[in-house]
């Protein structure tokens, strides 16, 4: 049996006050193909007004509700104006789970509990250059902190897309040492070869810097040991599983543990 709009949204506060967040009660404004594997959701609410989330943090979206369960996704705020009361969140779309299917089927005027802002992994302010590599699911966190890092610091990215032609939009406007846009042209999400050898012939700059390594949890796994392997420290590496070949993430958005 589905929740009504009220017993979603008094759950959705319960969880947000347990966590320390604000309880978001958002409409869906636009849906766009930013590219041809990831969508783009703009959401509106009066609550926007007043989240002031680091780069790279998300909001928990409740994709339905049961009596017993709720499924709940999370996803990066790409774009945020407090002023208009907007918020963007772009979604890249292989597998067939709750949340692509959500993400595919949004529509206009559609009712959209969340919570938020939530994520620990955001910029290291002590460095002068920062990394990010990883899958597509990990793009909308690293551009949005790539275009936070300063202009007078450096920014490298490395980030697997489906196929040439699907590389996303920014406006980074740090010193940009390479937009390596890595195509798995037919390989299968969640082979971590193409980025391991992308990653291979990126030259890490002098003086301290931090990266920051997102996407599947043993293509995660990978990238961060073959980092540690040239010589960074394990405090300079960030790394968050974002899903898990052959496993739907659990209730909470997570990737099953198991």
């Amino acid at each position: 049996m589905t929740d009504t709009p009220g017993s979603a949204r008094r759950a959705n506060e319960a969880l947000a006050e347990r966590l320390g967040v604000r309880a978001l009660s958002l409409r869906v404004e636009q849906t766009t193909a930013l590219t041809p594997s990831c969508r783009r959701i703009r959401l509106s609410g009066e609550e926007l007004s007043e989240l002031d989330p680091l780069p790279g943090q998300d909001v928990m979206v409740s994709l339905d509700g049961e009596a017993e369960r709720t499924r709940r996704r999370r996803y990066t705020i790409r774009h945020l104006d407090r002023g208009a009361r907007l918020l963007e969140l772009d979604i890249a779309l292989h597998g067939d789970g709750p949340g692509m299917r959500w993400a595919l089927g949004a529509h206009l005027g559609e009712r959209v509990e969340a919570i938020g802002p939530r994520g620990k992994i955001t910029l290291d302010p002590e460095s002068r250059w920062h990394l990010f590599v990883g899958d597509d699911s990990f793009a909308p966190a690293a551009l949005a902190m790539a275009e936070a890092v300063a202009r007078d610091q450096t920014v490298i990215v490395v980030l697997e897309i489906d196929a040439a032609g699907h590389e996303q939009p920014h406006e980074i406007t740090a010193q940009l040492l390479g937009a390596h846009w890595v195509p798995r042209d037919g390989t299968a999400p969640g082979d971590p070869e193409a980025l391991w050898a992308a990653l291979a012939t990126v030259e890490l700059p002098a003086g301290p810097g931090h990266a920051y390594v997102g996407g599947e949890h043993a293509v995660v796994a990978r990238l961060r040991e073959a980092l540690l392997e040239r010589g960074m420290e394990p405090d300079a590496v960030s790394s968050k599983s974002y899903w898990r070949l052959g496993r739907q993430n659990a209730a909470n958005g997570e990737p099953d543990r198991g």
